[in-house]
């Protein structure tokens, strides 16, 4: 089954699963979100990290505002990353105002944006992101835009994301399948965090650390790649 396919297949289960909250071609926003990202903290690495990456989606809000209660940066893609990136500290975001400025196009207005080429990102000790599902090879599927894999080549490109820094995937138990088709410039999880467990994965083959140049020219066309690569030229 192609990856098309399998998102329609998983939108229907998670829509059956959450109808409240689940929504088609999307990582879901699942019940125990908030369950999970309390455990994300029990992590030796989460809690030696300053930097944290995490994507925009709904259900890593809850992520995004621990990391700033717990005294990290956080470096936050903006929504589509039509805004591009923005850097925010606990000094930036009151805290009344946490749950309503880290969340969606919020984020934009709520940080520091970071102009490419710049600005840049500096040191991210971990990627935090969703998914639709991920198999038991950190092979994750997202929602088809790709925008997951770019922000991870930009940050890897740049030399912000090292080989020790750990991808980790927010699911829920559910979320956890058998097997997932992979491209080429796919980002890979080292670590699933569900509200129940942490499953560390242990990659029998070096870890696929695509960059930009392994993109597909969808992705690589896009003004944030092409900024990231003023960085770097």
């Amino acid at each position: 089954m192609n990856k098309d396919d399998l998102r329609q297949e998983l939108g229907a289960r998670w829509g059956a699963l959450w109808p409240q909250t689940a929504v088609n071609d999307r990582a879901p926003l699942f019940p125990g979100a908030g369950k999970a990202a309390q455990r994300l903290r029990s992590l030796q690495e989460y809690r030696l990290a300053r930097t944290i990456a995490v994507t925009p989606e709904p259900v890593l809000l809850q992520a995004r505002i621990n990391a700033l209660q717990d005294g990290k940066s956080l470096l936050a893609a903006t929504p589509g990353l039509k805004q591009g990136l923005v850097r925010l500290g606990p000094e930036m975001v009151p805290f009344g105002k946490r749950a309503k400025d880290l969340r969606g196009g919020a984020l934009f207005g709520a940080g520091r944006p970071l102009r490419l080429p710049q600005d840049k990102p500096g040191r991210v000790d971990m990627l935090v992101c969703a998914a639709m599902a991920v198999d038991g090879r950190g092979r994750m599927l997202g929602d088809g835009r790709g925008l997951l894999d770019l922000f991870h080549a930009i940050l890897r490109a740049l030399g912000s994301l090292g080989d020790r820094a750990k991808v980790v995937v927010l699911v829920d138990t559910a979320q956890v399948v058998a097997e997932l088709p992979q491209d080429p410039w796919d980002a890979r999880a080292d670590v699933i965090v569900t509200p129940d467990e942490v499953i560390r994965l242990e990659h029998g083959e070096a870890r696929p650390n695509p960059g930009l140049d392994d993109l597909p020219p969808k992705l690589a066309a896009l003004p944030l790649a092409r900024a990231a690569r003023g960085v770097i030229s």
